[in-house]
């Protein structure tokens, strides 16, 4: 019979002595932590600690709950107890050993508290089995060399010998969390089934299946401080004071009256600051008002909250803060952009991170064309805008049908001296270091906003140290896969921090007390702003609801109780609310939620279920607006960091598949719309690359549909180095070109009259010459593969006869680029 764990306790035990000893391990102990509860049973005069009846090898729980001890018969206790008192403890060498390992080929055995000393380790899950220190799980460090190995742990802060063991465990999503076995064991105890969670990356469901697994029990119920009785209570009140300049009501300042001039108003978005109506001339029914603090605050005409200084610094305030925040550089060019889409959009506001003669000057090289000067116009749409080629092609539509060259072609740079001249503008312009210490994303980036010299205009160049110097090798620091690779995991690691609450794909903002003393509201909306103007990752992981709050996107859209986070205090109140069948049900559920509801305002008489639907509605508009007005607004004004908010508030129909979820999936026909088409100048050559374009598209289908060894994302990294097309797009935009196989000497037997000819010959000397005339078709093909340039995110594709030929070259080519290791070149 398998074993369960009780959910709290569920009857009253009479008060444990101190010189009550367990009758299984013979102590007296009644440390929670590490013996469990010590539960005395006085009419059948039996002492048992919880965690040694759990670890017994010969005993079940046979009962329910409020049977025996948590389920656990009292005569099955006694048999339990006959059992191991002939059992020899291993450790100990007394008698009474119950917990034996759970190695059929093992004879061990020991008391609980023996099998502690002895490295025992006892799982709270299953059958409840136990191992010896020869058996028991053990725990591996990262394979990275260069892992930064911590110091001390990290729940008590004392020093740790960072060495697994016994008494040392790590977490398994971060690797940087290490512990003490008992400090996490006493965390565990305290913060129950629903708050256990890493203390550094606040991982929550590996980090409690490992810890299962290494032996730590969590308790199935509530956090210690939640059951305290009255633990809160001072947050339930509510603050009575009228704080104007001149208070005229004669009853003094502390006097509220439940209606009319003298009735107390408290702040909209703090609370703590009141007025009467008639003090502050408010109207007789205004119940929506803020106090001058906030409203300072919220018109950006005040600091919020002061920052701690680092040493040697002087702290920026919020308001100078705030007026970092770039704006759009292109309200002047809207008409040109109003049919475009997100991404022409942040590649108008990337105009702001190139040099000032990238953005003023025009191409001078003495071959380029009118049409070719205006190609760094990004506002332009995709259309319209010449893509980059090489002296020796001509730029055509990768959808044109036709052979015919259009009549305005032009010429430019070659691609490697485009790559130079790049390079060279952007060495030209300020960059900001950004640190990377491991994958510590998110607190480089809290320090590169967070600086004194910090300017949203300075493009970044990123510097990994630690695991990533050895994990990320093919990025060398300042690259643009560095800053990529950057990017991506300081939106994964946004998206988890205390700022964001809800599942995965569908985050709503959390209310934080030390984020909103840190701002660090404001900084998440900054980085976000940056990653989407510097070429990150999509976010994809905001809520609708979330959404709506910020970009008011559907219009006037109502708030329901689906669009409130799952599993907390208040979604739980209010379900039980909107649940309620009858007009009993509703005020059973407003009497157990009085104090929620005196928070929003709304413990107001019911008096038909009708007015149910209403008071839900006021609910969901307090819990997820008025109470977050302050985290919206400063989230809003890190969001307006290079003009991001601005462009998004204008189209927001355009911007919600960046901002929310689903991912767009690949396609064939989104890979062959990134890609422009470079022909040959020479018709014979034209006339050999249309069918390498068909094969291309054919290619691309089956990619698509997975009858090729590799991925379409496979070939967007083998061609841009990017494994997911950016917010901002790829720049310069992806071209295609072709590769021509050199012609063997002489007059090939393939050409069309040596064709006619062979077939008019027959017998045995036709068909040898036929066999030849493959062979020299295949030797054609022989040697060619594709070559890609992901600096200019050029593709080469080789020209060859057939299909077959052709597939084998790209399956092959990408194949070999997927499965080399990455080396810094």
């Amino acid at each position: 019979m398998k074993k369960r764990k009780t959910r709290g306790q569920q009857k009253s035990y009479a008060d444990n002595g101190p010189d009550e000893c367990c009758a299984l391990c013979g102590l007296s102990d009644t440390d929670p932590d590490q013996f469990g509860e010590k539960v005395t049973l006085k009419q059948h005069n039996l002492t048992v600690h919880y965690f040694c009846l759990l670890t017994s090898s010969g005993v079940y729980q046979r009962g329910e709950e409020d049977e025996g001890v948590f389920g656990f018969l009292v005569d099955d206790i006694k048999q339990e107890i006959r059992r191991s008192a002939r059992l020899l403890c291993c450790g100990c060498k007394k008698k009474g050993a119950s917990v034996g390992c759970f190695v059929s080929s093992c004879r061990k055995k020991v008391h609980f508290p023996c099998g502690r000393k002895q490295k025992f380790i006892s799982q709270f899950s299953g059958l409840f089995p136990s191992y010896c220190k020869d058996h028991s799980p053990v725990q591996s460090v990262s394979g990275c060399s260069e892992l930064s190995l911590p110091q001390s742990c990290s729940v008590c802060l004392d020093p740790i010998e960072p060495l697994l063991s016994y008494n040392v465990l790590k977490c398994p999503a971060c690797h940087t969390s290490w512990f003490h076995r008992d400090c996490v064991q006493r965390q565990a105890h305290s913060a129950g089934l629903y708050f256990f969670r890493c203390t550094l990356c606040n991982n929550k469901d590996s980090f409690q299946e490992e810890m299962l697994r290494m032996g730590i029990y969590i308790p199935e119920r509530d956090a210690s401080w939640e059951l305290e009785s009255n633990a809160y209570e001072e947050l339930l009140e509510v603050y009575q004071h009228c704080d104007a300049l001149t208070c005229l009501c004669k009853n003094g300042r502390t006097h509220s009256a439940k209606a009319g001039w003298f009735e107390l108003v408290r702040c909209r978005l703090c609370g703590s600051k009141g007025t009467h109506r008639k003090c502050s001339e408010l109207m007789v029914d205004t119940t929506d008002w803020a106090c001058l603090d906030c409203t300072q605050a919220v018109d950006g005409k005040a600091s919020l909250v002061p920052r701690a200084s680092p040493p040697g610094s002087q702290r920026r305030s919020l308001l100078s803060k705030r007026c970092s925040s770039i704006q759009s550089p292109i309200n002047c060019k809207r008409s040109l952009l109003s049919g475009g889409s997100p991404e022409e959009f942040l590649q108008a506001l990337a105009l702001q991170l190139l040099p000032p003669k990238t953005q003023t000057s025009p191409s001078t090289s003495p071959r380029s064309s009118p049409q070719t000067q205006t190609t760094c116009l990004l506002i332009q749409p995709p259309s319209s805008t010449p893509k980059p080629s090489s002296p020796a092609h001509t730029c055509l539509a990768a959808c044109q049908p036709s052979l015919q060259t259009s009549p305005q072609t032009s010429t430019s740079t070659s691609p490697q001296s485009q790559t130079q001249a790049q390079a060279q503008s952007q060495s030209q312009s300020p960059c900001s270091l950004v640190e990377v210490c491991g994958q510590q994303a998110l607190s480089a980036g809290l320090a590169l906003v967070r600086s004194n010299d910090f300017k949203p205009t300075h493009r970044l160049s990123v510097r990994f140290k630690g695991d990533q110097k050895t994990l990320f090798p093919s990025c060398p620091s300042g690259s643009d896969a560095a800053r990529r690779h950057f990017l991506k995991l300081l939106v994964q690691q946004i998206q988890n921090c205390a700022v964001f609450e809800g599942p995965d794909g569908s985050k709503n903002l959390a209310l934080d007390s030390q984020a909103l003393r840190e701002d660090l509201y404001f900084d998440v909306g900054c980085l976000l702003a940056l990653s989407l103007v510097h070429g990150g990752p999509p976010l994809l992981f905001l809520s609708p609801a979330l959404y709506q709050c910020l970009f008011n996107f559907p219009r006037d859209a109502p708030l329901t109780l689906t669009h409130m986070t799952h599993n907390t205090h208040f979604t739980h109140r209010l379900s039980m609310i909107a649940e309620a069948k009858t007009l009993e049900d509703l005020k059973e559920a407003m009497a157990a939620s009085w104090e929620y509801l005196e928070l929003a305002g709304c413990n107001r008489p019911i008096s038909s279920l009708d007015e149910r639907e209403a008071l839900v509605e006021d609910l969901v508009s307090f819990t997820m607006i008025t109470r977050m007005q302050l985290p919206l607004q400063r989230f809003r004004e890190g969001l307006r960091t290079l003009g991001v908010f601005e462009q998004v508030q204008l189209f927001p129909a355009l911007f919600s598949r960046l901002f929310c979820g689903p991912a767009d999936v690949l396609t064939a026909q989104s890979i062959s719309d990134l890609f422009t088409v470079c022909f040959s100048r020479q018709q014979d050559r034209q006339d050999r690359e249309m069918p390498t374009i068909t094969f291309w598209r054919h290619f691309l289908l089956e990619c698509e549909v997975g009858r090729c060894s590799i991925s379409l994302q496979d070939l967007l990294c083998f061609t841009t180095g990017v494994e997911e097309v950016p917010t901002a797009g790829l720049h310069p935009p992806p071209s295609l070109s072709f590769l021509h196989a050199r012609r063997p000497p002489g007059p090939l037997r393939g050409e069309q009259g040596g064709r006619e000819g062979l077939r008019s010959r027959g017998g045995k000397a036709g068909s040898l010459l036929e066999e030849e005339e493959e062979e020299k078709e295949g030797w054609r093909d022989e040697g060619l593969f594709p070559q890609s340039q992901p600096r200019n995110n050029h593709l080469t594709l080789p020209v060859t006869s057939t299909y077959q030929a052709f597939k084998s070259s790209m399956e092959q080519a990408v194949s070999h680029y997927t499965h080399l290791p990455k080396t810094e070149s």
